[in-house]
C-alpha cells in the first residue's frame, strides 16, 4: 500500500519547454468551438500541452486514472501546477506563499466548472492573472470525472457519486484528489459545481463542520465571501452564500434518498457539515475550503454565460487569497500546528465532535432571499417563463451545534481483520502502524447498549447508545495502531468512533454496524504507552 505522497512522486510531466507566452493565440477547447459543445477528455491534453509549452510557470502532471469501462478507455486525471518558480513536485513548492487547489467537474453533468478551470489555467500561465503567481501557488484538477463528462451524467464509470465518496474513497477519482491534497497540503481549496437555474448565478459555500477552527470559518465568511461577491457583482452577475432548502431530517447530503410525502416541513441552511464532500473533507485539515454551486440550465446555449460567472467565482477566491496571502498562510499554519499540539497531548476538555445539527440563531431569526418563480401560462418561446420573487425564510438554521462529542484519544487500535478500513485510511494519507508483537494495552472500549441501524447505505445508525469501559486487552501481532497526532487528527476519530455520523460505520462496505450487546471493534488508547510498532510503508 502506497502513501499519498508516494503516489504523487510517480506523476509525470506532459510538457513545459518554457517558450515565449502567446496567450492571445491559446484558446480553450470551448472557446475554439464557440461554446457549441462541452470540452471532452481528448481535447484537454492538447490544450494543456500547448499551455505548458508556452509557460515556464505551468507544469502538467498526471494524478491518477479512471477505471476501464466498455465504451471508455482509462483516462488520465490531470493536475496543473502553476507557480512563479515553475516547480513540479511538492518538495520544491515555495511554502512562503499559500497554495490553492481548484477541483472541476466532480459531477460529470456539471460541465461549466471544467470550462472555467481550463480558462483559469490559461490566464494564470500566460494571461492577465499571471502576476498573481507572485503571491500564491495554484493547483488545478480541471476534469476530475472524465467519464461522467463523456456521457454527461453525474456519476463516474462505476456509477458512483464522487462528491459522496470523500470518506470511503471507493473511486479512483476521489483517491487521486486526496493524493494531490495530502501531498501538496494547500491552504485553500474550491470545489466547483452547478445547481439548478438559481437567481443567484454564483453561490459560495464555506467550511461548516464544527471541528474546523472557528478562525478559519470566520475568515472564509467575513473576507473571502465579501471579496468574491464584489468581483462577481462587478462582472454583472448575482452572488449569494450557498444555501440548501430541504425536508426536516433529510439525509440527502450523505447520499441517501430524500424523504417523500405531503406536508413535509422544510428548513433552509448553509451547505452541509458532512465530511464526505470535496469541501469539508479537505477543510477538516484546517483548510480554507469552499464549494461553488453556480446556476445552470445544463444546456449548450447558456454554456458561455455560465462558464463566465463560474470563472468569476473562482477568480474571486484566487484574488482574495493573493490579496491576503500572508494572513492566509499564517492562519492555516497556526491552526494546523495548534491541532497537532493538542493531538500530541490530549486534554480532558479537548473534544472531537462526532454528530452535529443545523440550528436556529436567536440573533439571526430569518433570512430574505430572492429566487425564480414560474409564471403561470407564460409562453417560453416568446417570453421568460420565470419571474424574480423575494421570500422571507423563517425556518432559517444558520448555526451548527455539536450533539455528540468525545474526548480526544492518543490513538486507536484496529484489529488485523479490518484491512479494508486500514487501506482506506492509508488512501487518506493517514499514517498507520502495525503491532510487531503481542502486547498488553490499557484502552477504552465501547459496549453497545442499544442500536437502531439505518435502513440506508451511506447513513449512520439512527440511534446508537454505548458505554465506555476502561480495560486491559492484548493487542495481537498484526493488529494496527493509528496515532491521533498527525494532520488528520480531527478526521481519525470521525472515521473510527462508533457514534460518528460521518465515519466508516455508515457504509455497508465496511460491515461495522454492531449488534446490541456487542463490543465495537476499534479501541481507544487514552494513556501514553510504549508499544511495539512499526509504520506501514
Amino acid at each position: 500500500m502506497r502513501t499519498a505522497a508516494a503516489a504523487l512522486i510517480s506523476m509525470v510531466a506532459l510538457a513545459g519547454t518554457g517558450l515565449p507566452a502567446f496567450s492571445q493565440t491559446i484558446q480553450t477547447p470551448a472557446e475554439q468551438s464557440g461554446y457549441t459543445r462541452y470540452t471532452q477528455y481528448q481535447d484537454i491534453a492538447p490544450f494543456l500541452d500547448q499551455v505548458a509549452k508556452a509557460s515556464k510557470q505551468a507544469k502538467v502532471l498526471v494524478a491518477g486514472k479512471t477505471g476501464e469501462v466498455k465504451d471508455f478507455a482509462p483516462a488520465d486525471i490531470y493536475l496543473v501546477v502553476l507557480t512563479a518558480e515553475g516547480i513540479a513536485t511538492p518538495q520544491a513548492l515555495n511554502r512562503k506563499k499559500p497554495t490553492i487547489l481548484v477541483l472541476g467537474a466532480q459531477h460529470g453533468n456539471e460541465q461549466s466548472g471544467k470550462e472555467a478551470a481550463l480558462t483559469l489555467i490559461r490566464d494564470l500561465a500566460v494571461g492577465d492573472l499571471k502576476p498573481l503567481l507572485g503571491q500564491v501557488n495554484v493547483l488545478v484538477m480541471p476534469q476530475t470525472n472524465p467519464y461522467g463528462n463523456f456521457v454527461n451524467r453525474r456519476t463516474n464509470e462505476q456509477d458512483l457519486d464522487l462528491n459522496r465518496d470523500h470518506v470511503k474513497l471507493e473511486t479512483p477519482e476521489t483517491r487521486a484528489i486526496h493524493a494531490v491534497f495530502r501531498a501538496w497540503m494547500p491552504e485553500a481549496s474550491i470545489d466547483v459545481h452547478e445547481q439548478g437555474d438559481n437567481y443567484y448565478r454564483v453561490n459560495s459555500g464555506r467550511v461548516t463542520n464544527a471541528n474546523i477552527a472557528p478562525a478559519i470559518r470566520a475568515f472564509a465568511r467575513d473576507t473571502i465571501y465579501k471579496e468574491t461577491e464584489a468581483l462577481v457583482t462587478a462582472g454583472g452577475y448575482t452572488w449569494h452564500e450557498y444555501l440548501v432548502t430541504e425536508a426536516m431530517g433529510s439525509q440527502g447530503a450523505a447520499g441517501a434518498a430524500e424523504p417523500t410525502g405531503a406536508n413535509l416541513e422544510e428548513l433552509t441552511r448553509p451547505s452541509t457539515v458532512d465530511l464526505n464532500d470535496g469541501r469539508n473533507s479537505l477543510g477538516i485539515y484546517e483548510t480554507i475550503s469552499f464549494i461553488q454551486e453556480s446556476a445552470s440550465r445544463h444546456d449548450i446555449p447558456t454554456l458561455k454565460d455560465r462558464t463566465t460567472y463560474q470563472y468569476l467565482g473562482i477568480k474571486g477566491l484566487v484574488q482574495s487569497v493573493a490579496r491576503h496571502a500572508e494572513e492566509v498562510r499564517t492562519l492555516v499554519a497556526s491552526s494546523r500546528a495548534a491541532l497537532l499540539k493538542k493531538a500530541s497531548a490530549p486534554a480532558p476538555g479537548d473534544l472531537v465532535h462526532l454528530r452535529m445539527v443545523h440550528a436556529r440563531d436567536p440573533k439571526d431569526p430569518q433570512i430574505t432571499i430572492q429566487h425564480f418563480q414560474t409564471v403561470p401560462g407564460a409562453d417560453a418561446a416568446t417570453a421568460s417563463p420565470m419571474k424574480v420573487v423575494t421570500e422571507v425564510v423563517r425556518n432559517w438554521f444558520p448555526n451548527v451545534e455539536p450533539t455528540i462529542s468525545v474526548p480526544r484519544a492518543f490513538g486507536y487500535i484496529v484489529p488485523a481483520a479490518n484491512k479494508d478500513v486500514v487501506k482506506t485510511m492509508i488512501a487518506h494519507g493517514i499514517a498507520v502502524q502495525v503491532f510487531t508483537a503481542d502486547t498488553e494495552v490499557e484502552v477504552e472500549r465501547y459496549l453497545v447498549d442499544d442500536i437502531t441501524p439505518s435502513t440506508e447505505d451511506y447513513v449512520a445508525p439512527d440511534k446508537i447508545a454505548v458505554t465506555k469501559q476502561a480495560v486491559k486487552v492484548t493487542a495481537r501481532k498484526g493488529d494496527y495502531y493509528v496515532n491521533g497526532a498527525q494532520p488528520a487528527a480531527n478526521l481519525i476519530p470521525n472515521l473510527l468512533e462508533p457514534q460518528a455520523e460521518f465515519g466508516f460505520i455508515r457504509y455497508r462496505m465496511f460491515n461495522l454496524v454492531p449488534d446490541k450487546g456487542a463490543t465495537f471493534p476499534f479501541l481507544r488508547v487514552v494513556k501514553r504507552q510504549t508499544l511495539p510498532l512499526e509504520t506501514i510503508k
